[in-house]
């Protein structure tokens, strides 16, 4: 029983065809072996030739101190670790411009050539040659230039010095080798590599990891400590610093303030001296109460004082500005003032800006230009300016709380004005010795926690950790970093395969056909061997073209296709009986008159009167296929230069008759829409049971659409894997216009996948 083969039409969805690009990956496996293939083999050399590489790292604590900001210091030394100019300084300390050229026979480590190395921050780049000699003399050469000649001792027991770079040499190096082969490096460039290797990650608020990569583990290890120990040092620095601006200030005014105290003390000693007096009580109230009032007003006035010394060095306009005293810290002073203690929004905004500068610290290892970073600077850019304002208000709320108790001051004075004048004199003297005594107070309470928090500031941080030559090399397993590169690969060669299977506009397989062309699959040919088949009889493969393959009824997969498609198109349901048909194809070579000979050949085979018209008037090539002549053809019967009955040839084939294209015509179109054309296949629809028209391609002319009016339907051929989709839709598009009916497309040349699933029964 033949197998029916029509598919009706399905609704184009919009889901991805997971298939299509599974197919597409394994017809491309060739292409996923190559890209593999490239990537790996450089992946492999560049491992290869990659030296170990070794991390050292050193742990830094912070100890937080009462009374100092430490916070604040954190955030100028790693400032200042993170710099350039701190970066050539460990450059040069450590000569890391020093690099040794490897010799035929050995290889050495620094440490076993060089004693001591180091640099300027100028050396001059280059080869240089250190050669020994037999007689206990060393010569110096760059490039090609002797530099100078010393003895080995001296090289060894002391330090030489030449073109911006001193060392003295290991003892023992001198039995190793009979020269030195090293290179100085530009020192800028040096110094950019090492601030790309260096890392600074902040743990909290109390430790900091120090590391550095590099190919020589005790290199590393020595410069991570220098690193560490540079890094204490330029803290110290910072802290003391910042510890000696309070200090100094606060030494100053107690200075100032110890001498108005002594010269009080000395006048009042005098005038008692002269006058002995005795204030009755209530003298003595008025007294304390004008010394309370005066105590408050020197008490807001140092506040306000302070407040204004710490505003003066936001602006680089005053006096007092300092330039190596951090923002940071002057806003953190301010906000931990006692006379904000009750203030609600600078309690927020020192929360606030906290919050800030604990995520900044966070985020050390970023750029200034990352995203969040910026994102923070701005925000506590705002809050110091908040902060800022908050400061002015609380000024100028300090200037009205002094005028008030001047005015109450001024108001107690008139009343002791009334009192001899020797009583106001003395009154006057003891609240002027109390007032001074009161500010000496409180600024020698304040310079004592001053001296205290310098004293301390050098303990506030320690290497609790240091570096130590690291053993393993960081690089790992050269053999995972092998099998990624080998993962890497495929995923490239397997992305550019999809992504070669998306642009690829061909028409592949009948998931195609349903989404893309929306219509029937009428059937689907298996691409044809010529060379595999032997038709039964000798005489007929001799007579007729080796293209034929469906004349003898062997049971082969291109035999049981044509027969698959007669019957779709026999008994279908959807369109309808069909007597007269057209195939025809977009482009040349599909196989559309290979496929038009053997459907009709199949159609015959089943006894019906078929009549196959070669109608491709302009490279007709039936009458090759079947050894009939050319002439008289279709184009004669047209013209009325032959009958219709000289015009068929009867074939090999029983039941199926031949018309030949004919002589060729200048007008073919106009030929095929004629009323004498029209009658014509009137008549031969009476006369046989089936009709098949050779078209020529849509792409060379419109014979096709212009016969598909005059039949019962068109059959377009595809050429699977050739044909693109793009030009099918194009002129599947000039078919929408006319009364043509395309009844569905026959795939040829298409893969087992694709052809009838029943063609394994064959074994084939």
């Amino acid at each position: 029983m033949e197998e029916l083969f029509f598919e009706e039409q399905t609704t184009q969805t919009e889901s991805i065809d997971f298939m299509k690009y599974v197919r597409g990956v394994a017809r491309r496996w060739w292409l996923i072996l190559g890209v593999t293939v490239l990537v790996c083999i450089p992946w492999y050399i560049y491992l290869k030739k990659q030296p170990p590489l070794y991390r050292a790292e050193a742990w830094l604590s912070f100890e937080t101190i009462p009374g100092t900001v430490s916070e604040t210091m954190i955030e100028n030394r790693i400032a200042k670790l993170r710099s350039r100019s701190f970066a050539e300084e460990v450059t040069a300390e450590l000569g890391l411009t020093l690099k040794l050229i490897p010799q035929k026979n050995h290889t050495f480590t620094r440490q076993e050539v060089f004693k001591t190395f180091y640099t300027t921050r100028s050396p001059i780049p280059g080869r240089y040659t250190l050669r020994f000699y037999p007689h206990g003399m060393a010569v110096l050469y760059s490039e090609t230039n002797r530099l100078d000649s010393t003895s080995v001792r001296h090289l060894i027991e002391d330090t030489v010095s030449y073109n911006g770079f001193s060392f003295s040499l290991q003892p023992d190096i001198i039995h190793k080798t009979s020269s030195i082969l090293f290179e100085i490096r530009e020192f800028q460039t040096t110094v950019g590599f090492l601030l790309s290797r260096e890392n600074l990650i902040p743990n909290g608020r109390t430790l900091m990891q120090i590391s550095l990569v590099d190919t020589d583990p005790i290199l590393a290890s020595e410069t991570v400590n220098l690193l560490a120990g540079k890094f204490v040092q330029k803290s110290m620095e910072l802290t003391k610093r910042a510890s000696q601006f309070n200090r100094e200030y606060l030494e100053e005014q107690l200075q100032l303030v110890q001498k108005e105290l002594n010269e009080s003390d000395a006048e009042l000693k005098r005038f008692r001296d002269t006058h002995i007096q005795n204030l009755d009580q209530e003298t003595q109230e008025l007294v304390a109460r004008l010394n309370q009032v005066g105590d408050q007003i020197n008490m807001l006035t140092l506040q306000k004082d302070e407040l204004n010394r710490l505003l003066s060095n936001l602006d680089p306009a005053s006096p007092n500005f300092k330039m190596d005293i951090s923002v940071r810290y002057v806003y953190q002073q301010i906000v931990n003032l006692p006379l904000f203690a009750d203030n609600a929004e600078m309690a927020i905004a020192r929360q606030e800006l906290n919050d800030r500068y604990a995520n900044l610290d966070r985020m050390r290892g970023y750029p200034p230009t990352n995203p969040t970073v910026q994102q923070l600077n701005e925000e506590i850019a705002e809050i110091q300016v908040k902060i800022n304002t908050l400061a002015q208000n609380k000024i100028k709320e300090l200037d009205t709380q002094i005028q008030q108790l001047q005015a109450q001051e001024r108001t107690l004075q008139n009343a002791l004005s009334k009192l001899p004048a020797e009583e106001v004199r003395f009154i006057q003297l003891n609240r002027q010795r109390r007032a001074n005594e009161v500010i000496y107070e409180a600024l020698l309470r304040n310079y004592k926690e001053a001296q205290i928090a310098e004293a301390v500031a050098s303990e506030n941080i320690s290497i609790i950790d240091p570096a130590i030559p690291p053993t393993q090399p960081i690089t790992g397993d050269k053999k995972k970093k092998m099998l990624v590169g080998l993962l890497l690969g495929m995923a490239f060669g397997l992305a550019l395969s999809i992504g070669l299977e998306m642009l690829d506009r061909r028409i592949k397989s009948r998931e195609d056909i349903k989404r893309y062309l929306k219509l029937p699959i009428l059937g689907a040919i298996p691409k044809v061997k010529f060379d595999a088949y032997e038709l039964q009889d000798s005489e007929k493969a001799k007579s007729i073209s080796s293209q034929i393959v469906t004349h003898d009824y062997s049971p082969t997969p291109v035999g049981e296709a044509y027969r698959a498609l007669r019957t779709s198109l026999l008994f279908s349901k959807t369109f309808g009986p069909i007597k007269s048909l057209v195939i025809t194809s977009v482009a040349p070579g599909e196989g559309k008159s290979f496929t038009a000979a053997n459907l009709a050949i199949t159609l015959a085979q089943q006894k019906s009167k078929t009549l196959l018209i070669d109608a491709d008037f302009r490279r007709g090539v039936l009458h090759n296929s079947f050894n009939c002549p050319k002439k008289p053809g279709l184009t004669n019967y047209l013209t009325g230069g032959a009958s219709f009955e000289s015009v068929l040839n009867e074939t090999f084939v029983p039941n199926l008759t031949l018309m030949t294209c004919g002589s060729m015509v200048p007008n073919p179109s106009e030929m095929l829409g004629s009323e004498r054309m029209q009658k014509f296949i009137e008549g031969i629809t009476k006369r046989f049971d089936f009709v098949i028209f050779d078209t020529p391609p849509l792409l060379a002319a419109s014979d096709a659409i212009i016969l598909g009016t005059l039949v019962d339907g068109v059959a377009l051929v595809i050429r699977t894997g050739e044909t693109r989709r793009d030009d099918v839709q194009r002129k599947l598009e000039l078919f929408q216009n006319v009364r043509a009916k395309v009844i569905g497309v026959i795939m040829n040349c298409a893969g087992v996948e694709v052809a009838h699933e029943g063609y394994s029964y064959y074994a084939y």
